[in-house]
């Protein structure tokens, strides 16, 4: 049985027994989708000109894009490389990402370069991949940014699906600053191998913070809702009276189911925690609070259980749960808890 499956039973049983528990808590926990990524920017000439519906040096948006998509990737593990084509460039080989270095890296970026002679070669580009590829293993997002200029070398089409054919865990996303339908097309298709990848407009990227985030988690994590490890199991109908921490005899059935449950979930820790009324100095009843707690932490280990799971803690008078202005209050006050931390 899982770890999760023996929480329930432990909450259900205990509440059988006359145990009353707290709310179950949920948390979320990012799990990432990808081994590595690859953020695969184009300098070839185009991206150097002005973006007409913009007004900046597409380049320029490119970094902005990057930038702010570096703001919102989570540090979960992954090996991260940035690297250039059209030509050709490596400027970050791959290593374990870490937000601050590889916001250095993008700043590397030139935002400013001749456009004269600078053809697309986006096929050799994608080509020159594999030198990246080999290096690594499990899945790879390959994340594109361009305006799918090709105008020079092999179909880049189908330089990217060769790529694919020889590292079938690669993902081709896309963020595009395409003007022309044919770019538009290029990166689409590219986008499209393998049915994994993720497309977004680079404009609505940098308009719409949503957007962005949304994207980061399309290519990078998902998210999973686990069990608490951690949560208070308040011991019912077992109040101690004033001034004292001895067991009552009536309460040995609870504690004994209690006892029973904890012996046959052996991965189950507990934290025991002593509380008291308001009556009497802080000083007093911190130590009360820790002589309740140890009572029941003696009794568990008179009945088997290893002391090694459990430890004790008093919280005095620091934590009521009723109002200590009425006898009633009080009573609720002079109590035990337990916390499940495993």
């Amino acid at each position: 049985m899982g770890d999760t499956k023996k929480w329930v039973v432990l909450l259900a049983v205990f509440f059988v027994a006359g145990f009353l528990s707290g709310s179950v808590h949920a948390q979320t926990k990012l799990v990432p989708k990808i081994d590595n990524f690859i953020l695969f920017p184009d300098q070839s000439g185009s991206m150097y000109m002005t973006h007409g519906k913009l007004r900046k040096v597409k380049m320029t948006l490119a970094k902005e894009v990057m930038f702010k998509m570096n703001d919102e990737i989570p540090e979960l593990g992954y090996k991260g490389a940035l690297d250039l084509f059209a030509p050709w460039q490596a400027v970050s080989d791959p290593a374990v990402y870490k937000r601050n270095t590889f916001g250095e890296a993008i700043a590397k970026i030139k935002s400013d370069q001749p456009i004269f002679g600078r053809l697309t070669p986006m096929g050799p580009g994608i080509s020159s991949l594999d030198s990246v590829l080999s290096g690594l293993s499990g899945k790879t997002g390959i994340i594109i940014v361009s305006d799918g200029a090709a105008n020079q070398g092999p179909d880049p089409v189908a330089t990217a699906q060769a790529i694919y054919n020889k590292y079938p865990q690669v993902c081709f996303h896309v963020i595009s600053f395409a003007e022309e339908p044919k770019g538009t097309d290029i990166l689409k298709k590219i986008n499209g191998i393998g049915g994994c990848g993720v497309y977004a407009e680079g404009a609505t990227l940098l308009a719409d913070q949503a957007a962005l985030k949304q994207f980061v988690k399309d290519v990078f994590y998902t998210t999973a809702v686990e069990a608490k490890k951690e949560d208070v199991i308040i011991l019912r109908g077992i109040n101690f009276d004033f001034d004292k921490a001895d067991i009552k005899p009536e309460w040995q059935p609870v504690l004994d189911e209690g006892a029973s449950v904890l012996a046959k979930n052996p991965n189950i820790k507990i934290i025991i925690e002593g509380h008291t009324c308001a009556i009497g100095t802080d000083a007093y009843n911190q130590k009360l609070s820790e002589q309740r707690a140890q009572s029941v932490y003696n009794y568990f280990v008179s009945k088997g259980i290893s002391a090694s799971r459990m430890k004790t803690v008093g919280y005095g008078e620091s934590k009521p749960k009723a109002d200590n202005a009425t006898e009633e209050g009080r009573r609720i006050n002079r109590r035990v808890e337990i916390k499940v931390v495993q």
